[in-house]
């Protein structure tokens, strides 16, 4: 089974290696970058990320991924979506691997934030490891990955993936998507 993990990014570059270290298992990991000017792209291209400049305007981020989910070859059979502040947890591709079966979409624990000590404060089931073929993202803010023209097959996965957000990166450019 080929696996591919696939990001969208701008300017994270303080999120590069960490991203990176944890995106290794994949083999391949393809980021969109969206316009970064802090370096980003270049960090990801040292890492062995396959770095392709895109631009989407007016910005969307459904449209963004699905740029993203069309740079990904057509030969990987499961991609793993993350964003460049999240870290999947070490041996997440030999559960993934065990675990995939027969599936086109897999459901993980997510945790969303954290407590000051670091412990897991609040999580949920995500489901953003799909079949390369048969899905799209809609929706240009809180982006939803969707079924098309597929029967979808759910699996259970034992992984976990953290996020570590940017508590200094403003989110009220958000507010007219």
């Amino acid at each position: 089974m080929k696996v591919a993990a696939y990001a969208i990014a701008l300017n994270e570059v303080r999120f590069v290696e960490r991203f990176m270290a944890s995106a290794r298992e994949a083999d391949l990991v393809v980021v969109a970058d969206t316009g970064s000017t802090d370096g980003t792209a270049a960090a990801l291209d040292r890492e062995g990320a396959v770095v392709h400049h895109i631009t989407i305007s007016p910005w969307r981020f459904d449209d963004a991924r699905n740029a993203a989910l069309a740079l990904v070859p057509a030969d990987v059979d499961v991609c793993v979506v993350l964003d460049l502040d999240e870290v999947l947890s070490p041996g997440w591709r030999a559960s993934l691997d065990a675990e995939w079966g027969d599936a086109t979409r897999g459901r993980f624990s997510f945790v969303w934030s954290h407590h000051p000590d670091g412990s897991p404060a609040l999580t949920y089931h995500h489901d953003r490891i799909h079949a390369r073929r048969g899905y799209r993202w809609r929706q240009p803010c809180h982006e939803t990955l969707y079924p098309d023209r597929i029967e979808e097959r759910y699996c259970e996965l034992s992984l976990v993936a953290h996020h570590w957000p940017d508590a200094d990166k403003p989110r009220s450019q958000y507010l007219p998507l």
